[in-house]
């Protein structure tokens, strides 16, 4: 199974994070409001480690994209993207209208993330993020104990 994300920096305070897995693509954005990269690597970092379960959400100006992360059977989790309409509104998943739902394995998940992740802080360096997002710094620490646990498991 592949799985491609990439996230993009689009002004100041806005991302844009695509997530492919040859059949289906789903592109969400997230504004400032929410650590939304580093809540992506902490929860890729979650489901290599074994989670069941974990979600987080792309804070919008008004709504939410919410991922949702699930272990479905022993080395194999399912990503799902839900839209809600308001922001902070604390509807139940069932209430979300599902833009992607694919399964994979959690290593090709994490191994996506960490590339995405890698991506933007060759581009912009710590600074240049801390500058664009303004509310949250770059999750550095957080990346790297992301990597350190792909190469291990590679």
């Amino acid at each position: 199974m592949q799985l491609s994300i990439t996230y993009e920096l689009v002004g100041s305070g806005w991302s844009k994070c695509t997530i492919e897995d040859g059949e289906e693509s789903c592109s969400v954005s997230a504004s400032y409001l929410s650590d939304a990269l580093g809540n992506l690597v902490v929860a890729a970092f979650s489901a290599l480690s074994g989670f069941a379960s974990i979600s987080f959400g792309f804070d919008e100006e008004p709504g939410e994209y919410r991922w949702v992360i699930e272990q479905t059977e022993p080395n194999q989790i399912q990503i799902q993207i839900l839209e809600f309409e308001d922001l902070w509104g604390c509807k139940p998943n069932a209430d979300g209208k599902v833009l992607l739902s694919t399964t994979c394995r959690p290593l090709v998940f994490a191994a996506a993330v960490q590339r995405a992740a890698a991506a933007v802080l060759a581009e912009h360096g710590e600074e240049g993020y801390l500058g664009k997002w303004m509310e949250h710094p770059f999750p550095i620490r957080q990346l790297s104990l992301l990597s350190e646990l792909v190469a291990a498991r590679e």
